[in-house]
């Protein structure tokens, strides 16, 4: 698989070294950075066709699975004695939805519709593919829910007018905050559904996590991490009242363990930044784990996406603190990415997400008339992060085994004058040594790459062939001017 340059992992820092009494760096990165792509954004994909969705819709959970994409979504129909459900919609481009007759459910006097269960009786936010579930839990969803307690009692229908009413009235009886919050308090619930086929569920009666007096209002997401064996969710959290996320995990699905945080603004963030939600996903074929989170900016009381990053879903680093989702040209005052990353045709990656014409704190952009819109986030394949010379550099990345094939690029040069030379190099040594070109792949010997490849070959003199080099520790050095390299393979 291509490697992604998602972080400064795999390219060789280079290390200092001293000779004669003077001292040097062992080919150090030159005049390279790693530069976040901001997505293209597709036209609205889903819109309200059936009397079922007349109240609006909002897309909760996508995947590709068989080379489908399906899709599972908030249906409300219209007028307040009709409860929203969850339902159903498959693709083959992301653009152009099936909703199939299930006969699940009835609905104005007939079952030939796509809808799953009530909301009310799970509200589904995230589902994925389980690898290592028997066939009838492949498919595993998790949904937050919550028991709200008045004078230490449960209360399992509290509605929100209830709930102020009540504040109402102990603010008047004089009760303290502190009394008030001993009061009245809600206990977060993390529940969980599997399926044999993403159609039929059946609601697990044991919650998954109680999370205690904390909240998860924001989109959690439950994934397996096969690598680790584990079953994990990104979920909601506090941190001295400024939003992070906190993930929990355990081997089974259920009796998690006690959620922690794993990522938050950090001191290079501006200082009124808050993550509002995590937006997980893994990257499309392996390694990598993704976060889209949605950073919520307090003075401006808008939110955009920016890209997170992990090799083990704990450890999270950012290639750059910019949007990869902006809210611009649009105008939105808020997007929030609700990911995986599928493919949507050979070439296209994309994330679902939405756009909001709102600000967060209802100032005065907010337009009720304005709906808001689900749309694609789209990159070409691996091209979410460019490793990028603007002007002219040079990059050695960490030795790997040459499988004896092509070394592959994927890239983009600048139309006027950018241009991508490759070559293949002994391992950058320790203690510090001059690192040689292998012969015959040199730089004198290496051909210009231009354009704009997904996958275009490195070539010596005409020659891409690397039949002698096979089973061998290969490093490559990378000399660029005006041009992006997203991705390599050997």
């Amino acid at each position: 698989m291509p490697q992604p340059f998602l972080d400064w992992y795999g390219v060789w820092a280079g290390q200092a070294g001293i000779e004669g009494g003077q001292a040097w760096v062992q080919d150090p990165p030159v005049g390279v950075r790693l530069a976040v792509q901001e997505a293209s954004k597709s036209p609205v994909f889903i819109e309200p066709e059936y009397p079922w969705e007349a109240g609006g819709l909002s897309p909760q959970a996508v995947l590709c699975d068989d080379g489908v994409l399906k899709m599972w979504y908030i249906a409300s129909g219209a007028g307040d004695d009709q409860p929203p459900f969850i339902a159903y919609a498959e693709s083959a481009d992301g653009l152009c939805w099936e909703r199939p007759a299930l006969h699940l459910q009835e609905y104005d006097g007939s079952t030939a519709n796509n809808l799953l269960f009530r909301f009310g009786d799970f509200g589904l936010q995230s589902v994925f593919v389980d690898p290592v579930a028997p066939p009838e839990a492949r498919y595993k969803a998790m949904a937050r829910d919550s028991i709200t307690y008045h004078e230490g009692a449960p209360v399992p229908a509290m509605t929100r007018e209830r709930k102020w009413a009540i504040r109402r009235a102990m603010q008047e009886a004089g009760y303290t905050p502190e009394q008030r919050a001993d009061a009245l308090y809600f206990v977060g619930l993390l529940t969980g559904a599997v399926s044999p086929d993403g159609k039929q569920w059946t609601f697990l009666e044991e919650p998954l996590l109680n999370v205690g007096r904390t909240g998860l209002d924001s989109h959690n997401i439950a994934a397996y991490d096969a690598e680790a064996g584990q079953y994990v969710a990104y979920l909601r959290g506090h941190q001295d009242r400024r939003r992070i996320v906190r993930r929990t995990e355990g081997a089974e699905f259920g009796n998690w363990s006690p959620p922690r945080p794993v990522f938050g603004a950090d001191p290079q963030d501006p200082i009124d930044d808050d993550v509002y939600a995590a937006g997980y996903c893994r990257y499309p074929h392996g390694g990598f784990h993704l976060m889209f989170p949605a950073m919520y900016h307090r003075w401006t009381a808008t939110v955009d996406v920016q890209l997170a990053t992990s090799r083990d879903g704990l450890l999270w680093s950012r290639p750059e603190r910019k949007p990869i989702i902006s809210c611009e040209p649009e105008g939105y005052g808020m997007v929030f990415a609700f990911p995986e990353v599928v493919p949507l045709d050979s070439e296209t990656w994309g994330a679902m997400f939405i756009g909001q014409y709102d600000l967060h704190d209802w100032g005065e952009r907010y337009d009720p008339g304005l709906p808001a819109e689900w749309r694609w986030a789209t990159w070409k394949r691996d091209r979410l992060v460019a490793l990028e010379a603007p002007v002219e550099g040079r990059v050695t990345l960490v030795e790997r085994e040459c499988e004896g094939r092509e070394l592959t690029l994927n890239f983009q040069t600048q139309k006027e004058g950018g241009w991508i030379k490759a070559e293949l190099v002994e391992p950058p040594s320790s203690p510090a040594a001059p690192v040689q070109a292998i012969e015959g792949f040199g730089l004198e010997e290496a051909d210009v790459l231009a354009g704009d490849e997904l996958a275009g070959v490195a070539t010596w003199r005409g020659s891409s062939d690397l039949s002698a080099l096979r089973g061998r520790q290969v490093a490559i050095r990378l000399h660029m001017g005006r041009a992006k390299v997203f991705a390599v393979g050997m």
